[in-house]
């Protein structure tokens, strides 16, 4: 369960990485925030005697530009993961409720009802931005599917004429351009990593790593070497470069040639697959 959240809390938002995109999102929550302050008037802002709609989304908007394009390209990840967004949009809320609470907050307070103004302010804003922030991310969550199943990207393996060692695995993207080809016996294992795999493979003294977008079951469904196996949920294997199979109680712990420091394990689940494979050997 626990490594079953920190693989969610790990997982990439690609969707907010270019321009335009940072463009779309500010955009939606400011044209939300509009609807929302018309149709709610919070802080009876429609009793103050003037019309503060646009300063008030002058104000987000102007929050969400500094962050997104100024922090975030400085300071900030140049990739969000999940848990790197949530503290982020924290961030970004406590900035808004902070002028907010400066710019129109009455002077004279104590530090208690300073204090106290802040944190009803930003929950206020929090409860604004949270809705159009999450729908706008479902949103292009969605749009990026929708993009990944139109181009109909597929992966699959090719050997070419030459026999055992020097058979190649070849992996085709987009208008079947190669992302990838590699030799068989170059490569060591393959880790799952949410939505992509990591091929680790040696190239005379490097090893390299390459993340490439796919799910174990279609590069199950294509490989044509079997001393490539599964050994759990989250690895393959290369049976060739076994240096040693430490037996556990739930399995077993392998020491990879190239890369002794790396300990990978073999689940119970396929225990007798891997031992089978390794008689074979």
């Amino acid at each position: 369960m626990r490594k079953r959240i920190e693989a969610i809390l790990g997982q990439d938002i690609p969707y907010l990485d270019s321009a335009g995109s940072k463009l779309l999102l500010i955009g939606f929550i400011c044209l939300y925030s509009f609807i929302f302050i018309n149709i709610y008037a919070p802080y009876n802002i429609n009793k103050w005697g003037k019309n503060y709609y646009a300063e008030f989304i002058l104000i987000g908007f102007s929050v969400l530009i500094f962050s997104q394009f100024i922090i975030r390209t400085s300071l900030g990840p140049k990739r969000f993961k999940i848990y790197s967004l949530l503290p982020w949009g924290l961030m970004e809320v406590g900035l808004m409720a902070l002028i907010f609470d400066l710019v129109y907050s009455p002077p004279a307070r104590t530090t208690q009802e300073q204090i106290s103004e802040y944190l009803i302010t930003f929950k206020q804003i929090g409860l604004v931005v949270v809705v159009p922030y999450t729908l706008f991310l479902w949103y292009a969550q969605i749009q990026q599917k929708l993009s990944s199943f139109k181009e109909e990207i597929q992966f699959k393996t090719k050997s070419t004429n030459a026999e055992g060692n020097n058979a190649l695995l070849i992996l085709n993207g987009e208008n079947n351009k190669v992302v990838l080809a590699i030799k068989y016996k170059q490569l060591l294992y393959i880790q799952s990593a949410g939505n992509y795999l990591e091929f680790f493979y040696f190239t005379g003294e490097k090893i390299n790593k390459e993340l490439i977008r796919m799910s174990f079951k279609e590069l199950e469904e294509i490989i044509e070497d079997n001393k490539l196996i599964r050994i759990h949920r989250s690895y393959m294997v290369n049976t060739v470069h076994i240096n040693t199979a430490k037996k556990t109680k739930k399995g077993y712990l392998l020491s990879i040639q190239h890369v002794p420091e790396e300990k990978i394990p073999v689940s119970l689940g396929y225990k007798i697959e891997f031992e089978k494979a390794l008689q074979s050997k």
